[in-house]
């Protein structure tokens, strides 16, 4: 059902014109390959997550695999605890890419000689990722969990189910370390005794070495080089890097680590022992493309840190006499770089457009009219930029020119970023300049700009945060979609993802557009990360009167479903027909008709899938029976539903294990539902049978109907 439908459906606009509905249309999976293009391999993906709290916190900063949540209702005081359980892939992931760092063994020897051990180190230097390998040696692949908390001491006060047996892993910030006594730490360790658990507490405790002494372990990371190593083989696993003419046995793997290890820019740059945290981003880009000879020079000129910086300081840090062929000055030759770093894919109109928004912000002029292209555009740009931007040559032609970066120059592009951060514009002159590309006409624009936004909250994610709440206050539903991407993008930064939950909470209950904004975020992708708190945040969106005209929630809904939690969302949605709120009950009925127009895959193609999930017994054929009588009693729904039930009946006919199944469900809906039968029986004589004739199915719809009466 599309906006036009929705408002149709109910006789009333409640007053919003067209332009205000009007927004882009997305697909999650594009606007999260999208965000990839600029955050590289950052990503939005799940672990398995027990929450306890009306307000529970996201899953931190490691969070892989599948998620089957189990929602808990209890709180303690509005404080907010999770548990995720790490998949035995996940953990086995981690495992093989793992550099033994020189506390293991450490480690291991506290873990048996205790329930508690705190590990300590630096951020960024693989501390916590030793926590989990070091819990899995003692614990099995399958026994790894993360705690987060919002506050230390909701530990002792949260009845979290902790599963016997297992380690657990909690990361700690600063403020929790100089909080923690020993008296606390006495308790905690009472308490992984008592459930038979190992608990690990990572965290930077090297202040209190002494008062805690005998549960401190100093965490002393592999050298850089073994981490550079043991990543590369991993990324190369079952790959083939040397044209072995015989068979790849894996030997060229080991020599082309060995041929990377030795480069004289990288081995410098190991020599220097950087953080694990800044190893993995290099190990990823040289990965992806397996460059060799001067095309490794190249990209490690590209990929270091330092080198890195310096290229990006050098592009916005251009010639005085650059921009002289066309008139532009600096400011404006700076503006159009960043502008280029920011709108990447989009024209060279567009991004003009937007650079003189930034310069002239303050005292808008008329752009003098410049033909963007060849040596002009080459000047503008500079060598530096130019050399990782491409325009194909056909786009010319046909008049759709779009500056377009390599691949793997992403970590280019966000050092760009960061030099305009820190060095040439304020912050909140940047986040303005931003919000108000947003509030044009250019969906590309839009949706480039509010990345950038979220990219920002990596540095300062409370003037983030206050942009976004701004724009999602808007009138306009394109901007509150826009504002919807931020969200989406602060939330692949795996730091901030707690963050951005407790403000979704509070938005979930706040005004109309804000939580407006909340379901077109879980449309977006947040519902893949936390189907949890979408089934809860949508259920309280949904009960809203302007969602009546909007389809976020039954978007949001579908997410949840496609990402593979059927059996969670039938059971909430077959509450949500027993609400009291009748929108609510009415966005169930519009999720249950968008599932209907499913069908399984091959080789079950003519099972429609929430039948094929029901035979299964994946859901239950009585939820699935309620929403099916809701969305055919429903006047907004009854029409969409009633056909969407017709094409299972002629799918069905002449396929007797799937008739048996439609039957044996459609006595379901009529039990106890005499309106529905009288309506069935109207639909059969009246509807079907002119339009499908020769369905013998329709004869034994026939006979359930009058066995109903009975």
């Amino acid at each position: 059902m599309d906006n036009a439908e929705a408002a149709s459906s109910t006789g009333d606009t409640n007053g919003e014109d067209e332009a205000e509905n009007r927004e882009d249309p997305l697909d999650s999976g594009d606007v999260l390959r999208r965000l990839a293009g600029l955050f590289g391999s950052a990503g939005i993906d799940t672990g398995d997550m027990f929450v306890q709290g009306q307000n529970a916190t996201g899953n931190g900063a490691l969070a892989i695999g599948t998620v089957n949540i189990g929602a808990a209702t209890e709180a303690v005081e509005g404080r907010r605890v999770w548990s995720e359980t790490l998949s035995e892939a996940t953990v086995l992931d981690l495992v093989k890419s793992y550099a033994p760092a020189g506390s293991d063994q450490q480690i291991d020897h506290s873990l048996k000689q205790r329930n508690l051990v705190c590990l300590s180190g630096p951020a960024g230097s693989g501390r916590f990722t030793s926590a989990v390998v070091a819990s899995a040696r003692r614990h099995g692949a399958n026994g790894v969990n993360v705690i987060g908390v919002q506050q230390f001491t909701d530990l002792f006060q949260t009845k979290l189910v902790q599963k016997r047996g297992c380690g657990y892993v909690l990361r700690l910030t600063d403020d929790d370390v100089r909080n923690l006594d020993g008296y606390a730490l006495l308790g905690l360790a009472a308490r992984a005794v008592a459930h038979g658990m190992t608990l690990l507490l990572v965290g930077d405790f090297s202040r209190r070495v002494q008062e805690l002494a005998g549960h401190v372990v100093e965490h002393r990371p592999a050298p850089a080089g073994e981490v550079f190593r043991a990543r590369l083989r991993r990324e190369l696993a079952g790959r083939c890097v040397g044209f072995c003419a015989d068979g790849c046995t894996a030997v060229c793997v080991e020599k082309y680590v060995d041929e990377c290890a030795s480069h004289p820019l990288l081995s410098g740059y190991l020599a220097g022992e950087p953080r694990p945290r800044e190893v993995v981003p290099v190990v990823e880009a040289i990965a992806q493309s397996v460059p060799r000879a001067r095309s490794l020079s190249e990209r490690l000129a590209q990929l270091l840190p330092r080198q890195l910086r310096e290229r990006a300081a050098h592009i916005l840090d251009p010639q005085a006499d650059d921009g002289a062929s066309v008139g532009w000055s600096v400011e404006q030759v700076r503006a159009f770089r960043l502008s280029c770093v920011v709108l990447a894919g989009l024209t060279p109109a567009e991004i003009r457009l937007a650079a003189d928004r930034l310069v002239t912000r303050d005292e808008p002029t008329q752009p003098v009219p410049v033909r963007l292209r060849g040596a002009t555009l080459d000047d503008l740009l500079g060598p530096t930029l130019r050399a990782v931007v491409v325009t194909p040559d056909e786009d010319w032609t046909t008049g759709g020119a779009r500056l377009q970066f390599v691949p793997g120059s992403e970590q280019l592009r966000l050092a760009v970023l960061d030099v305009a951060w820190t060095d040439w514009w304020a912050p909140r002159a940047l986040l303005d300049w931003l919000a108000d590309l947003i509030r044009g006409d250019q969906p590309d624009v839009r949706q480039a700009a509010a990345a950038a936004i979220g990219w920002s909250a990596g540095r300062d994610v409370y003037a983030a945060l206050d942009t976004v709440r701004d724009l999602a206050r808007e009138r306009l539903a394109s901007v509150r979609q826009a504002a919807a991407i931020v969200l989406v993008a602060i939330a692949m930064q795996p730091r901030l993802r707690q963050r951005v939950r407790v403000e979704l909470d509070g938005w979930a209950t706040g005004p109309a557009h804000l939580r407006d904004t909340v379901a077109r975020a879980h449309e977006l992708g947040l519902a893949r990360l936390w189907p949890d708190a979408a089934l809860t945040q949508l259920r309280l969106v949904a009960s809203g009167r302007m969602q009546r005209w909007h389809n976020s929630v039954v978007r949001g809904l579908i997410e949840v479903y496609q990402g593979g939690h059927g059996a969670a969302l039938l059971p909430a949605l077959a509450q949500w027909t027993v609400d009291p709120s009748r929108e609510v009950r009415l966005h169930a009925a519009r999720a249950l008709r968008t599932l209907a127009e499913r069908w399984a895959r091959p080789p079950r193609g003519h099972w429609p899938e929430l039948l094929e999930l029901a035979r299964r017994g994946v859901v239950s054929p009585d939820d699935l029976a309620t929403l099916w009588a809701t969305a055919l009693s429903l006047p907004e729904t009854a029409y969409r539903a009633w056909r969407a039930l017709g094409f299972w009946v002629n799918r069905a006919d002449g396929q007797p294990e799937v008739a048996a199944h439609v039957l044996a469900l459609l006595r379901l809906v009529l039990a106890g539902r005499p309106p529905l039968r009288r309506r069935l029986d109207h639909q059969l004589r009246h509807v079907w049978r002119p339009v499908m004739p020769g369905c013998v199915l329709l004869d034994d719809i026939e006979n359930l109907i009058a066995e109903d009466a009975r």
